[in-house]
């Protein structure tokens, strides 16, 4: 995989994924750990748990793909690729994440930052991006943000009711101007990190939400959903351990993807995922309950709206 001086826009968006608010850290960091190209280039997801400072400022192992399943649309192109790999775990690096934390504890709801980290860890000047987003307690808020793009339910099928989501805004990676200013300030005043305040784009990426049920295990919920906007985006690929299970499903007569792992950290981990060519948007359940089973999933996701 190439790489150049310009931010990698899978980190920007996992850089997002850190958000302080009440949910389950680990699964959002997997959901939002993408390679997002727009304007018809590749995304590229890892499935399980990765620390948000490894990808931000370290990097990732080489991996051999066992085997591909893939979601295609109508013409036959392969939009969601899910590769079963022998993945080595990441070493983490804290200084950084701590660093970047607290750039991250100084911004309120709604307000971006680009981030310059110079030193030996960020050989490539490198500056990812993060942002704060509103979180809404209510589906009426978060409905009005997202608009006709998903409807979000109250309750799922099981009984799960909503208790917070999101709304995710990309930002432009692209700022070289921006970035030679940084790099400038880091060199002549002899700072290791650099932070500049930016708004992301106006459109939405993805949609995240999180449901509990009323005799749920998990501390902070049992279900987390979260549609990405395929607009620009010519396909996804992601990653599965060795041992995950794999399957091909069928949701509201689209074709779909079931796959049950584990995180680094031992957590199980369920997960069905749609394509909606028609709706332009991939709609992805997230189970980290053990007592979800696959068919308590695939109902889930077969009322979706």
């Amino acid at each position: 995989m190439t790489r150049s001086q310009q931010p990698d826009d899978w980190k920007q968006q996992l850089t997002a994924a850190a958000d302080d608010f009440d949910v389950k850290e680990q699964v959002l960091q997997k959901m939002k750990e993408q390679k997002m190209r727009s304007e018809g280039k590749q995304v590229k997801k890892r499935l399980g748990l990765v620390v948000a400072a490894i990808l931000v400022f370290g990097g990732t192992s080489a991996y051999a793909a066992m085997k591909v399943y893939e979601l295609k649309n109508e013409k036959g192109e392969a939009v969601v690729k899910v590769q079963q790999t022998a993945t080595p775990q990441p070493q983490s690096k804290s200084g950084n994440w701590k660093s970047f934390q607290d750039v991250r504890d100084s911004l309120k709801q709604g307000e971006g930052a680009a981030v310059y980290m110079a030193g030996p860890d960020n050989p490539k000047k490198r500056v990812s991006f993060t942002y704060i987003p509103v979180i809404h307690e209510s589906t009426r808020p978060l409905q009005k943000e997202v608009g006709s793009f998903y409807e979000v339910p109250a309750e799922l099928a099981g009984g799960y009711k909503f208790v917070n989501g999101h709304v995710n805004y990309p930002f432009d990676y692209s700022q070289a101007e921006l970035f030679e200013e940084m790099y400038k300030e880091a060199e002549n005043e002899k700072k290791q990190i650099v932070v500049r305040k930016v708004s992301p784009k106006s459109h939405f990426d993805r949609v995240y939400t999180l449901y509990k049920g009323s005799e749920g295990k998990e501390r902070d919920g049992d279900v987390y959903i979260a549609i990405t906007n395929f607009e620009g985006v010519k396909y996804i690929e992601e990653e599965a351990g060795q041992d995950a299970i794999v399957e091909k499903v069928k949701v509201q007569n689209y074709e779909g993807l079931y796959i049950a792992g584990k995180l680094i950290d031992g957590t199980e981990e369920k997960v069905v995922k749609v394509y909606q060519e028609d709706k332009n948007r991939l709609i992805e359940v997230v189970a980290m309950n053990p007592v979800l089973t696959k068919k308590d999933l695939l109902m889930i996701a077969q009322n979706l709206k």
